[in-house]
């Protein structure tokens, strides 16, 4: 029978009531919501007792019920030896240079064992809950309801944004896994947090061998230190998933054999000593599961996942880094429709691919304006665009600070400017404190200072858009309105 601790005491005397069964699994503890407000606690464990590895069932299967659930058996480690190290490891935590980001940082320690509280945002559940459970019957239904292909594109990047800003300082997470990232309960949010800190370090002293089942680079699970590059890794696996719905080494071939007929293929699989199951000249390891790729994974996105999983499976070095995967991310976010249906997907596709529907929408092509080159406005603007999105202006949709300037992965992200459908048009309001926007129209160019009703922008009607100073080259956006 599994064990739930009921309630624990920190050093300062508050006592703590947890709710069983806990949220989150990592590589050395479990995390659980508490009836305090915003105080969840982590408590350290002895790790998975030998006859837990192994159970029935797929290696999917397995791998969701060791992440999902306490093993029999498994026990908090208590004493003073345990508490000494986490203590230390908390101090040393608390001394990082940590910028100022979504993290839940630990508050203080518990007495009698090895465990903290942390502090932590109510309505917020880990990024699991964006994975559907083996055995789901209806997978697109599943991502439907959970907010589709554009709520996960927006939380990876947001999440690859917030990793990249750590590697900048430089700091290892380490111990990244569908358990410690945690997401808005609504559909509709888009808040994202990271907990277990306590393995959080500076590169140059990152040498412990640390992983959640199924996340551990091929270095790490051999027994080699955490970096930047194996964080690397644990992001990219967590993408697929979320995006394709089927880890991207867990295919036929390894779901092919019993559990208890050969397990060396789950073993070469999370060590990465098989393809992964999108290998472009290896078929050995292709699932049959997930959802199709090609609604999921835009060409970028799709070789970014190659790039890692082909080439950077045995030569770190060759790894996209979090930054470059913030771009794509939010590149791939920006490209998507959204159906009446509730529905999203690509621009790129034909027609939604839940109701065969081609909803209308509104296209921002954004380029490079230069006023040096010409006078006349189109020879000024490049041939190029610098950015492409897609605008869902029913009832509102957001163009926010990267897609009108250039962005390095640790800089803010803000809303800039607001569009939404009025009859026979569309409203254009910027968001108060953004940068200046000025609008173009009947050939005059004015400052947008409140908001602006326009006709409909249709092809050859379009409305355009200045986002930086007329003296200067900057981004200029192009509205036009697309429908069936």
């Amino acid at each position: 029978m599994q064990q739930h601790p009921i309630g624990v005491v920190d050093e300062e005397g508050n006592v703590y009531t947890l709710r069983a069964p806990p949220i989150g699994r990592g590589a050395q503890g479990a995390v659980y919501l508490t009836t305090t407000p915003h105080v969840a606690v982590k408590i350290l464990t002895g790790g998975v007792p030998p006859e837990a590895e192994r159970q029935p069932g797929g290696s999917a299967e397995r791998l969701w019920t060791r992440l999902t659930q306490a093993p029999p058996g498994e026990r908090a480690p208590g004493g003073p030896a345990g508490t000494a190290e986490l203590r230390k490891r908390l101090e040393d935590v608390r001394l990082l240079p940590l910028p100022d980001l979504h993290l839940a940082q630990p508050l203080s320690l518990l007495r009698g064992q090895a465990g903290y509280t942390m502090r932590l945002l109510t309505g917020m559940v880990p990024i699991r809950t964006l994975i559907a459970p083996p055995g789901t019957k209806d997978l697109a239904a599943f991502y439907q309801e959970t907010g589709g292909l554009r709520r996960r594109l927006d939380l990876l990047a947001e999440a690859a944004r917030l990793l990249a800003r750590l590697h900048g300082v430089p700091l290892v997470y380490a111990d990244l896994s569908l358990n410690n990232v945690f997401v808005s309960e609504e559909v509709d949010g888009r808040a994202l947090w990271l907990i277990d800190l306590d393995n959080l370090d500076f590169l140059s002293r990152s040498g412990r061998c640390i992983y959640t089942p199924g996340f551990g680079a091929p270095e790490v699970v051999r027994g080699g230190g955490v970096t930047t590059l194996s964080d690397a890794w644990a992001f990219a696996v967590l993408a697929f998933w979320m995006l394709a719905q089927v880890h991207p080494f867990l295919g036929d071939h390894v779901e092919e054999v019993g559990w208890d007929e050969d397990e060396d293929r789950e073993k070469q699989a999370y060590a990465g000593e098989l393809p992964w199951i999108e290998d472009p000249t290896d078929d050995l390891n292709r699932s049959s599961t997930g959802l199709p790729r090609d609604l999921v994974l835009s060409p970028p996105l799709r070789a970014l996942f190659e790039r890692m999983f082909g080439p950077g499976r045995t030569e770190p070095t060759r790894r996209p880094g979090l930054g470059e995967w913030a771009e794509v991310l939010l590149r791939a976010a920006d490209r998507i429709v959204t159906c009446g249906c509730g529905a999203t997907f690509d621009v790129t596709a034909q027609a939604c691919p839940f109701c065969a529907r081609r909803p209308a929408f509104l296209y921002l092509q954004v380029n490079r304006w230069d006023p040096a080159y010409d006078e006349d406005e189109k020879l000024a603007i490049g041939g190029r665009p610098v950015w492409n999105q897609i605008l869902n202006p029913f009832p509102e949709a957001t163009i926010r600070r990267h897609v009108v300037e250039a962005l390095a992965a640790e800089d803010p992200d803000p809303e800039v400017l607001r569009v939404r459908s009025v009859p026979a048009g569309i409203a254009l309001e910027p968001v108060v404190g953004g940068p200046p926007v000025r609008l173009v129209t009947g050939g005059r160019i004015a400052l947008l200072e409140r908001e602006q009703r326009l006709p409909l922008p249709v092809p050859g009607k379009e409305v355009y858009l200045h986002f930086g100073p007329l003296d200067r080259p900057h981004r200029i956006g192009v509205l036009r309105w697309y429908a069936p």
